[in-house]
């Protein structure tokens, strides 16, 4: 059942303060342009005045010294606190994964499992470890060796393959897979041959895997993925890749083998990176970027093949104006011929 709170308790919940006055029941949470008379909105500064002003919400965050005659929270970063409201409508854990083993999972006697919630049809193999607190969704697969740290939320339909590791309080969306063989062969007279992927993939601490994410084990050592890094849906990471510390890679971004990323590291949507390359700390790559050398840290890329910024929008301004420049250059040639059939300047001498 959906819980609902004036607003004047919600100002402590979320480390504001309530301009007192009408302290109105909030029931949801909703955008400027959606939200309705029950809803809690943000405004995250003087240049959203005009569309708060025009909203249906009932009650809004905001920033100090914002005019705005609402009932109203004042907060330092409105969208964080936001999001501090958000968490308190995520639905009871309990209510999606009860704790305790499903009857119809099949957990190795070998494995140890702690206390938590293993749902149906989950398998998990032998020798393998859950941390406590773990919920593991339905049918997910835990594989043999596979180690899992304290407080995992593991979505339905999950594979984690042999030898794997994963930190504490990492999130894993539906569909994923970790550990699945590098893409490793050998051309050989009689086609290609496997070369055996013996490595293992690292999830450490704090991590978040989106849907349908792939993660390869590495040949030899270690895939890795750095404490609090978000993956989105439908990334790839392939065999022995290193990824640091808190990086952002979004939708579709494709890591060929082998790649280092630095800490902080962002990719836009369907970013590739070519194999055995380098990105530092902090780069930036817009969406869309072929990547086919080493970026410096802090660098801010774009285009294919992957530029500086800068560089990358004067080449695509100056493509635009390609068309117009080479009508004025047909132009000149046609004026330097003269009259047709009549020979130019320089014919005549």
């Amino acid at each position: 059942m959906q819980q609902a709170w004036r607003l004047s308790e919600l100002a402590g919940r979320l480390g504001g303060h309530w301009r007192e006055g009408a302290d109105p029941l909030v029931t949801g949470a909703a955008s400027l342009a959606d939200a309705g008379p029950g809803d809690l909105s943000f405004v995250a500064g003087p240049e959203r005045l005009a569309e708060a002003l025009a909203s249906a919400a009932g009650a809004f965050l905001v920033p100090a010294g914002l005019d705005l005659d609402r009932p109203s929270i004042v907060v330092d970063r409105p969208y964080e606190a936001f999001a501090r409201f958000l968490a308190l409508r995520l639905p009871d854990p309990d209510r999606l994964y009860p704790p305790g083993v499903h009857a119809t999972a099949v957990i190795h006697p070998e494995a140890e499992v702690a206390a938590g919630s293993v749902g149906p049809y989950c398998v998990v193999g032998a020798g393998a470890r859950i941390g406590a607190g773990c919920r593991l969704g339905p049918h997910v697969t835990v594989g043999c060796d596979a180690v899992l740290g304290r407080d995992c939320v593991i979505h339905a339909q999950v594979t984690i393959r042999e030898g794997c590791l994963l930190g504490d309080r990492v999130i894993v969306h539906a569909g994923t897979v970790v550990g699945a063989d590098g893409f490793g062969y050998l051309a050989g007279p009689n086609g290609q041959v496997k070369i055996p992927q013996v490595g293992i993939v690292e999830v450490q601490d704090d991590v978040e895997l989106g849907a349908l994410v792939t993660i390869d084990r590495a040949t030899t050592g270690r895939t890795v993925i750095g404490a609090g890094s978000k993956l989105d849906n439908q990334v790839h990471v392939a065999h022995n890749v290193r990824i640091g510390r808190h990086c952002a890679l979004s939708a579709q971004t494709g890591i060929a083998g082998s790649c280092t990323l630095g800490n902080g590291v962002i990719t836009g949507g369907q970013v590739g990176i070519a194999d055995h390359l380098e990105v530092g700390d902090g780069a930036r790559i817009g969406a869309q970027a072929g990547v086919i050398k080493d970026v410096p840290a802090r660098a801010a890329m774009f285009g294919y093949p992957a530029l500086d910024f800068q560089e990358s929008f004067r080449i695509t301004a100056a493509l635009r104006r390609l068309p117009a420049a080479l009508a004025r250059l047909r132009a000149l040639e046609n004026r330097g011929r003269g009259p047709a059939g009549a020979a130019g300047p320089e014919q005549g001498k």
